[in-house]
């Protein structure tokens, strides 16, 4: 009966540091600011998203859906060390649903962001 807890999330606590720093990362994307954007991504996230390839990401994301309006809480999940937050979100130039997707990983007493994905009907055309 132990493992039933395991995947339970306290939804509060989650959102209280997964809502500002998603915002943070989406917002600093509409401003095309690296160094807000990744203020929160662990060492790896750093290594495999420096500033060129965020640079060239954003330019990509920003020419297919436009630019971050807003966004609401969907769901998070947990998995091994790893929470998973997901939110439906608004861009300008896309008309469902943009699915954003972060990881968070606690780190030190820290709470960095592991993994990020975006999902659109738009993003996913060649």
């Amino acid at each position: 009966a132990g493992c039933l807890n395991q995947n339970q999330i306290d939804t509060e606590q989650v959102r209280a540091y997964a809502d500002p720093i998603t915002e943070n990362i989406l917002v600093a994307m509409n401003e095309d600011n690296y160094t807000k954007y990744s203020e929160h991504f662990d060492a790896t996230m750093k290594n495999v998203l420096p500033e060129p390839v965020f640079q060239e990401n954003n330019a990509l994301v920003t020419s297919k859906i436009g630019t971050y309006v807003s966004k609401e809480f969907w769901k998070a999940e947990s998995e091994n060390q790893y929470t998973i937050v997901y939110y439906k979100a608004t861009f300008t130039q896309e008309l469902g649903d943009v699915i954003v997707k972060v990881v968070f990983q606690e780190i030190a007493g820290e709470t960095k962001v592991s993994g990020l994905w975006m999902d659109s009907p738009k993003l996913r055309e060649k």
